[in-house]
């Protein structure tokens, strides 16, 4: 169950960041504001925009109404929509979704338990991919890798992950919202302004806003059922992986733990006699000017 809190308690000390030139036209935090905006301008923020897909529960390959990416969606057609599962065929919600970080690999929370489900993935081309999990290895800070039984195919594919060096291209004070996407139970994708603050979690509010960003009547309150969905940035057409919801109001920072889930990923592959090798993609941002 995802703990609500009331309030966000923050440290009081944080290392000083060039926020003016971290946030000004050029830089990174300004591309993920107005290349989210841009996407949204013509819409409205009502849930059939946020929605991604329309498909009618429970999941299965031979219903007339299968799913398929929403075209109403404000994200269709950017990638990596289809990394996070759908659902699962044994419950009717969508509950404790995973993303995949490779081919066979996913992350997950740790207080969820998706790995005792049937996984419905949904690739590019409509197409229903169902996969059971293997083994799952827990890393820390609510935080597990999972392993699947079989690769999934690239009309599937998986996400990047927010690299170790973003400090140097994103604002890391209290007060700086970065946009973010955030996911919840309803399958839907909203806006979800982010602080890089802390080291090891992502915060998020749903009553603020970031610069030159989308608008508050985009931003979802994350509620309870809705752990382990993916917390996202948007960098040109593609989706970066951040953290998941952990608590109402953040989850961890898997660019902080990319060590330990390459580890996890390692040993999951070598458990089980693997001829891959797979490790976490870190997304580059070597595209826009660096601060520290």
């Amino acid at each position: 169950m995802l703990v609500v809190l009331a309030a966000l308690r923050l440290p009081t000390t944080q290392a000083a960041t060039n926020v003016v030139a971290a946030t000004q036209p050029g830089s990174l935090a300004y591309h993920l504001a107005t290349n989210a905006a841009a996407r949204a301008s013509q819409l409205l923020g009502t849930r059939a925009e946020m929605v991604e897909f329309h498909a009618l529960l429970p999941l299965e390959v031979d219903r007339f109404l299968a799913p398929a990416w929403s075209h109403e969606c404000w994200l269709k057609g950017v990638s990596g929509l289809s990394a996070t599962c759908i659902g699962f065929k044994e419950i009717h919600n969508g509950q404790g979704l995973v993303t995949l970080v490779s081919p066979r690999h996913y992350l997950c929370a740790t207080h969820m338990h998706p790995e005792i489900y049937t996984l419905a993935f949904l690739d590019v081309n409509n197409h229903l991919h169902w996969r059971r999990t293997l083994e799952r290895v827990d890393v820390g800070g609510d935080t597990s890798v999972g392993l699947l039984e079989d690769d999934l195919p690239p009309a599937v594919g998986f996400l990047p992950v927010l690299p170790d060096n973003y400090t140097n291209y994103l604002p890391t004070d209290f007060l700086t919202f970065v946009q973010g996407i955030g996911m919840n139970q309803d399958m839907c994708l909203f806006s979800e302004p982010m602080l890089f603050a802390q080291p090891d979690h992502v915060s998020w509010s749903y009553v603020r806003s970031a610069a030159s960003g989308l608008s508050t009547n985009w931003n979802v309150a994350i509620r309870g059922g809705d752990s382990s969905a993916p917390a996202l940035l948007l960098i040109g057409n593609q989706l970066v992986l951040v953290s998941h919801n952990h608590i109402s109001s953040g989850g961890p920072n898997y660019a902080r733990q990319i060590p330990a889930i390459n580890a996890a990923m390692h040993l999951l592959s070598t458990n089980h006699f693997l001829h891959t090798d797979y490790q976490l993609t870190q997304f580059p941002l070597t595209n826009w000017p660096a601060f520290q």
